[in-house]
């Protein structure tokens, strides 16, 4: 008896084998399909659920049976677990199929038969629906068991809808293989599905990162981005990375080329290589390099090294960004800290830091300290505007740096102050290089005005404190100035006008002519001659401010437009400020500035009124308009003397002041 019964065991066993064999080929058909039991596709999981079907048939082909029409297999296990991977869309395919099956065998087993598949359909499903809540949480191999138990009890259970006694026998002959062998091969069977799907997610998930990673690294349009191994050869880039490569060296790169095939230089060559070395060998760093073949690009690098799984180096990535304009625009800030804008020179903090090196330089003795000074750049300022003020600085600036830069560089260390420290060089080489600087600069004529600078020197040969140099330097320069001044101030003044009479010659025969009336007007007033004189000489000089008046409009034929008026109003403030910077002509300024004031207030460019307006101003207010009413207008109708004298008789007291305005009138009338 015990012999039939491992007889027996060993063709049920030998039954189990088979149907094992077609479960794992399940498994690896599955691996080889990579089906997603997540797939939200239908027309997949009717497919896969029809595959499981074709499973279930082909087990029912290997059973082994207790007699005719009852017979087992291990489509239990094959449906539960297709069930509870793949969910209720394939189980119930799967279910039917292999439910159509069984009716078509028939049998006294077809009760029985039809029921376990159900039931193995059933709590498959369920099973599939606890997992999806995270209700199971026991580790794999226990609830895989604890399932095959479960769907193992259900299934002999359902032996009970065999005929008896045949259900009492065929309950024995199934007890060890359902409960014992069959929750074992549930166990595999679910770990190796588990395993395959966590591979295809793992893979899915690594394609998903790659794919992100690869859209990182080529989402910066600006950066290239790329990686080599210990070789040097390409692990991954970018696209901006294999576009620059393309465009400079007309080559498309692969992965596992060689970096350095398209690269020529040997100084780039070399240059990367050790920065590859530094980074394989465990640094993380920066730097910002100038590319060799491309003078004025400059890139800036970061190296830092890939390691494998187990903590080795596996090769290098690089971030590369170009930094030229960064770099261009760091330079010229750092350029301009140092230099002077307009001119190009060295500017105060550079000549302020060089002081501090060679103060104390031995070697540097003797240490000369060259200044200079524009004389008139404010004039000039004031006269033709801040552009030729400017290109007045240019000019100098210019010929310092040629005459006195090879022994020294040149700074400006004011608006019109410059400093020449000149190294190793003694007195005598200091007052040749300003001799020749100062006849250089006085062959410039800039606006009919003779470019004059005025010098001052020192040397320190000692220790004597380079400050004190500095000071006796200027005592010097001031000194010249206080000599050359004057006189270039003077013969600006005269280039002035000249320019004035050649831009508007009507306006030098006006202004001769107020001259001339004020000089008459003096004589009326009984002035004595030195007072004449000087109200002729400011007569002459009273429209000296429309040197700075745009020539279109002096010359405009026909009435001025606002603007245009409110541009030729400017004119006597322009002149103060030209004559107020000359000591001989500052007490002229205020006549200028006011000669266009009237009696009640209503003037420019101040608005003051009455005996506030200075004398001569009022002197000269009465001739300028008694000269433009008598003088040929394009505009107007010229005025008679006699209409004009009544005109100024008629405004006296608004716009003229009345005692004069009266006596003028009196006296020109007894003249006619």
């Amino acid at each position: 008896m015990l012999l039939n019964f491992w007889t027996d065991l060993s063709a049920t066993l030998i039954y189990l084998m088979q149907n094992i064999a077609v479960l794992f080929a399940l498994v690896f058909i599955y691996g080889a399909t990579n089906f997603n039991p997540k797939s939200k596709q239908t027309n997949k999981k009717i497919i896969i659920g029809l595959v499981i079907g074709g499973f279930a048939i082909l087990v029912m082909n290997f059973p082994w049976e207790l007699e005719p029409g009852i017979f087992y297999d291990t489509r239990s296990v094959l449906l539960s677990i297709s069930a509870a991977f793949f969910g209720t869309i394939p189980g119930i395919i799967a279910g039917a199929v292999a439910l159509l099956y069984r009716i078509f065998l028939g049998g006294d087993g077809v009760y029985a038969g039809s029921l376990t598949i159900v039931f193995s359909v059933g709590l498959g499903i369920l099973f599939h629906s606890l997992q999806e809540r995270r209700f199971v949480t026991f580790p794999k191999y226990i609830k895989y068991w604890i399932f095959g138990l479960v769907v193992s009890v259900f299934t002999m259970l359902a032996q009970l809808l065999l005929p008896w006694p045949k259900a009492f026998e065929a309950f024995n002959a199934v007890l060890l293989p359902y409960l014992v062998f069959f929750p074992l091969v549930t166990i595999v069977l679910g770990v190796a599905i588990d395993n395959q799907i966590d591979r295809l997610s793992s893979a899915e998930f690594l394609k998903n990162q790659q794919g992100l990673l690869q859209a990182s690294i080529d989402s910066p349009k600006d950066m290239e981005i790329y990686a080599v191994d210990t070789n040097y050869n390409y692990l991954a880039y970018n696209e901006f990375h294999a576009h620059s490569i393309e465009k400079y060296y007309k080559q498309q790169i692969k992965p596992g080329q060689n970096y350095f095939d398209n690269i020529e230089n040997p100084e780039m060559v070399e240059r990367i290589k050790r920065c590859f070395d530094r980074a394989l060998g465990g640094a993380r760093f920066n730097r910002i390099d100038e590319v060799e073949t491309n003078q004025g690009k400059f890139l800036e690098n970061f190296y830092a090294p890939i390691y494998n799984e187990d903590g080795k180096i596996r090769g290098v990535t690089v971030f590369t960004h170009d930094i030229s304009e960064r770099k261009h625009y760091e330079e010229s800030i750092i350029y301009l800290s140092y230099h002077d804008s307009l001119t190009g020179l060295k500017n105060r903090r550079h000549y302020s830091e060089r002081l501090i090196k060679v103060e104390n330089d031995h070697k540097a003795l003797p240490i000369a300290i060259v200044m200079a000074d524009i004389n008139g750049l404010k004039l000039m300022n004031d006269a033709f505007g801040h552009d030729a003020g400017d290109e007045l600085l240019k000019i100098v600036a210019k010929e310092l740096s040629s005459t006195l830069g090879s022994k020294g560089e040149v700074a400006r260390i004011g608006g019109d102050e410059f400093v020449s420290i000149m190294l190793n060089t003694t007195k005598e080489e200091a007052q040749n290089a300003v001799e020749r600087a100062k006849r250089e600069v006085e062959k410039h004529m800039l606006n009919s005005m003779k470019v004059s600078v005025s010098f001052g020197i020192d040397v320190k040969t000692d220790d004597t404190s380079i400050q004190e140099t500095i000071r006796i330097a200027e005592d010097d320069m001031y000194k010249h100035k206080l000599v050359e001044i004057t006189s270039n101030r003077h013969e600006a003044i005269h280039a002035i006008l000249d320019t004035l009479n050649m831009k508007n010659p009507r306006e030098e025969q006006h202004s001769r002519r107020v001259s001339q009336y004020c000089s008459q007007i003096g004589a009326i007033l009984g002035m004595r001659k030195d007072e004449i004189d000087l109200l002729q000489v400011v007569g002459n000089l009273h429209d000296i401010g429309k040197i700075a008046i745009d020539e279109a409009i002096l010359n405009k034929e026909g009435k001025l437009t606002e603007d245009e008026w409110h541009q030729m109003r400017r004119h006597p403030e322009i002149g103060y400020r030209i004559l107020s910077s000359t000591p001989e002509y500052a007490e002229m300024s205020e006549d200028i500035l006011s000669h266009h004031e009237r009696w009640d207030g209503k003037g420019y460019p101040q608005g003051i009124s009455g005996e506030e307006i200075p004398y001569r101003a009022r002197i000269i207010a009465i001739a300028d308009a008694y000269d433009a009413m008598t003088s040929e207008r394009t505009y107007r109708k010229t005025m008679t003397k006699a209409e004009a004298l009544n005109e100024i008789e008629r405004c006296a007291g608004t716009q003229f002041d009345p005692q004069l305005a009266k006596k003028v009138v009196e006296a020109f009338r007894k003249e006619e």
